[in-house]
């Protein structure tokens, strides 16, 4: 039975991330950081992701650096950097060492723009291809680059990271390997710079027919870039205040149903750790 409540607690943290962080708010921080430390990181960072950033580092703060730093490095890199925003000097520094180098870099250079600032926000490992491979190349290169591809698409720039276009998946997995990258590339060098203030990047003309946007350096050179859902994440952090939903919330109806019991679920869990730990002792 108690191996049923595990996998029910679980099943329900992968499938409703943001009403599971709403139940556990209704338990005290150090309660919920208890209970964090004893599920898979997979699971607790999914939840993790949808407490607001100040309260993901009072949780950091009371979770043993390597749960807290296990849990992080399954995150989006642009939420991590909020939360290292809201820790201390030294704890965000013992964090940030203990994360994957490629998300510590990469958290690093987000912690360098302003919190209101798009390149606060973006995601800084794009996947992109040089302007001067030919098919053949990037089909090579896409198929073991770890990146993040742009909604289907591969960026491409020059030598010197500009912006040049960017490449459909399939139209470049279907073409010749000797055709050159350019020659089926859509040329466009539209770019938010990423130093722009969130409210000013929301009113870009671009978010009609896309949901991220490449984003340059003072140099024009690509840093990053910045998808929809972010930009609205970030506007949230920001705001002083978010409006109520004009409709229904069905995760206040979800917590109206069954908040009472699923706390108690998430209880058992931790209880049963914690017994688990002491056999050990």
């Amino acid at each position: 039975m108690a191996n049923q409540q595990v996998d029910l607690a679980l099943a329900f943290l992968q499938a409703q991330p943001r009403a599971a962080a709403r139940i556990l708010e209704q338990q005290s921080v150090e309660r919920v950081a208890d209970f964090l430390s004893n599920v898979p990181h997979t699971y607790g960072a999914n939840v993790i992701g949808q407490f607001l950033p100040q309260y993901s580092a009072r949780l950091c703060k009371l979770l043993a650096p390597n749960v807290a730093a296990g849990l992080l490095s399954e995150m989006n890199v642009s939420l991590v950097a909020a939360i290292m925003r809201h820790c201390s000097e030294e704890l965000s520094t013992q964090l940030l060492g203990l994360l994957p180098e490629k998300t510590r870099l990469a958290c690093w250079l987000l912690l360098t723009y302003a919190e209101d600032a798009v390149g606060a926000w973006m995601i800084a490992n794009v996947s992109t291809l040089p302007d001067d491979f030919d098919v053949g190349e990037a089909q090579s290169r896409v198929k073991s680059d770890q990146g993040t591809v742009d909604f289907g698409a591969m960026l491409v720039v020059d030598r010197e990271r500009h912006l040049q276009g960017l490449v459909d998946l399939p139209a470049l997995m279907r073409a010749s390997r000797n055709t050159p990258v350019v020659a089926v590339m859509q040329r466009s060098s539209d770019t938010l710079p990423a130093r722009t203030a969130l409210p000013a990047a929301a009113k870009h003309p671009l978010w009609a027919d896309r949901d991220s946007i490449p984003v340059a350096n003072r140099n024009q050179q690509l840093v990053g870039l910045l998808r929809h859902v972010d930009l609205r994440r970030g506007l949230e952090q920001i705001s002083s205040h978010i409006a109520a939903p004009e409709s229904a919330d069905p995760i206040a109806g979800i917590y109206a149903t069954y908040g009472k019991s699923l706390l108690a679920l998430f209880e058992t869990v931790s209880d049963l750790a914690s017994t688990e730990t002491g056999k050990r002792n």
